[in-house]
């Protein structure tokens, strides 16, 4: 297309295009970015191979969400009218402008763009739409497309696209803001139920919006794994595996992975594996030194191919492979290396309350993370966020107000020792049972929140030791926590341990 000012074939060359990557299409968003005038992380570039999955390509991911301007590459030309039909229902549904290029056969395989939807009709709309035809050729058909009203039943409105923040202090909120920017690693360090890993998914939302609030460039995406006691260096780093034609290989694990699909990691639960025993040379590697790499496996026992781990100079992270040789053609030393962009970041959740039942982090592993402890709120405020949801419970007023006052209770005597301090999650979810039981009119609202109470935090009581557990007890069996309903939780519990 000779009136583009884009040259599509050349930002889209050598992409290996149904490889997982967050970074593969970065070129032509960010050319892209400079000719609308929008910034690169609000677009947001998806490969549909067939037109059934359009709707997961174009709204699963969370980049996805946060985007206004989604780009769908369509590589079979017989696709592409299920596609566009597919596309212009997403645009409906979310109110969001989707951009439809094909790559056509005839000849050399050359990528055009095809159509344009605009979500919306209104001024800003068609000034996005003008600027988005003026960077691409005005052979480029556009069109306006309504989103949808909430009454149409074939198409239901989009919600993902907001999510309250988490009530949490500012300097906490600070803190984290500042170790994101400034740290390759972060340790999110509390008790359960405080929003660890929620706290995670806000950063990633923010970075997405806009990276430049944390000094970056680019948007990230976020790769999460749950901690187990059974894993080794292999899970974490990699390891020898058997491939398909019973070969040993070396198989990347998490690390590794994340990175070469240029994502953040977070190990959730952090403390449930042996990080000590386990992190092995990415101790030397989180001192973030771009000049040296640390060999962390080889490509299979007997081949001279090592696999590296290091950092890259530039923001993205990247994959490379080497051979040299020396004069004469004798091979020298391959290898593969993993190179993290300076914008990649390690983040993990540590479960504080746990951590003299599970593993510890040693001093040396401690250090290389920027640790932000994450406390539960104070009583007053977790009156405040309970009051917020109390509009969802279905109970008369009267019941609403003893159970808002027995849980706010039952929390301030949590939250008064360090031992026995949790957040707000846990205490949240106990009305739900409490509004399950309710319904039976011969049932009376104390029992059943003493049974919502040890449904959620029974394995944990039978975990406490004794002194704990009975000074815990004496406060909860007060009159306007559980009364007298904690003597049939206690002997309950002994059927738990």
């Amino acid at each position: 297309m000779s009136d583009a000012l884009i040259d599509l074939d050349d930002l889209l060359v050598g992409i290996n295009h149904p490889a997982p990557s967050a970074t593969k299409y970065r070129r032509l968003e960010s050319r892209l970015s400079e000719l609308i005038g929008l910034s690169a992380g609000k677009i947001y570039t998806g490969y549909v191979s067939k037109a059934g999955n359009m709707t997961v390509r174009m709204m699963q991911s969370s980049r996805a969400q946060q985007a206004e301007l989604l780009i769908a590459l369509i590589p079979y030309p017989l696709e592409y009218a299920g596609s566009l039909e597919a596309a212009r229902s997403v645009v409906k549904r979310t109110g969001q402008s989707l951009l439809l290029i094909e790559q056509q056969e005839d000849g050399p395989p050359t990528w055009v763009p095809r159509d344009l939807l605009v979500g919306g009709e209104d001024a800003q709309a068609h000034a996005f739409k003008r600027a988005v035809v003026s960077a691409l050729g005005d052979r480029l058909r556009a069109e306006n497309v309504p989103r949808a009203n909430a009454e149409e039943s074939s198409i239901l409105p989009f919600d993902g696209a907001f999510v309250p923040a988490l009530k949490i202090d500012e300097r906490t909120r600070r803190m984290l803001k500042n170790a994101i920017a400034s740290h390759k690693a972060i340790m999110l360090v509390g008790p359960p139920g405080t929003g660890k890993s929620s706290l995670v998914w806000e950063v990633i939302r923010e970075v997405q919006s806009d990276p430049s609030v944390y000094g970056m460039k680019i948007s990230h995406e976020l790769m999460t794994v749950t901690a187990d006691e059974s894993w080794t260096v292999r899970e974490l780093i990699g390891g020898d595996t058997v491939d398909k034609n019973g070969s040993i290989t070396f198989a990347p694990g998490y690390v590794l992975q994340a990175i070469q699909e240029d994502k953040w990691l977070l190990i959730d639960e952090a403390n449930r594996a042996d990080m000590d025993r386990i992190f092995g040379g990415l101790l030397t590697w989180l001192t973030g030194d771009s000049t040296e790499s640390v060999t962390v496996g080889r490509a299979a026992p007997g081949d001279p191919t090592e696999i590296r781990l290091g950092w890259a100079d530039t923001p993205t992270s990247i994959r490379m492979e080497e051979d040299q040789g020396k004069p004469g053609g004798v091979e020298q030393l391959r290898t593969t290396e993993y190179k993290a962009g300076q914008e990649w970041r390690l983040l993990g959740t540590y479960n504080s309350l746990d951590a003299q039942r599970v593993f510890r982090f040693g001093l040396a592993l401690g250090r290389r993370f920027a640790q932000i402890p994450i406390a539960p709120p104070g009583p007053e405020m977790f009156r405040e966020i309970f009051s917020e949801r109390a509009g969802d419970y279905a109970l008369s007023s009267d019941q609403l107000e003893e159970l808002t006052n027995r849980i706010v209770r039952m929390y301030e005597i949590h939250h008064a020792s360090p031992d026995t301090a949790m957040g707000p999650a846990l205490f949240l979810s106990l009305p739900q049972s409490v509004m399950a039981g309710i319904k039976d009119p011969s049932m009376t609202l104390v029992p059943l929140l003493a049974e919502a109470y040890l449904l959620c935090f029974g394995p944990w009581l039978a975990r406490l030791d004794d002194a704990l557990l009975e000074e815990l007890g004496s406060n909860l069996s007060e009159r306007d926590a559980l009364g007298q309903e904690w003597e049939w939780i206690r002997h309950q519990l002994q059927h738990i341990r």
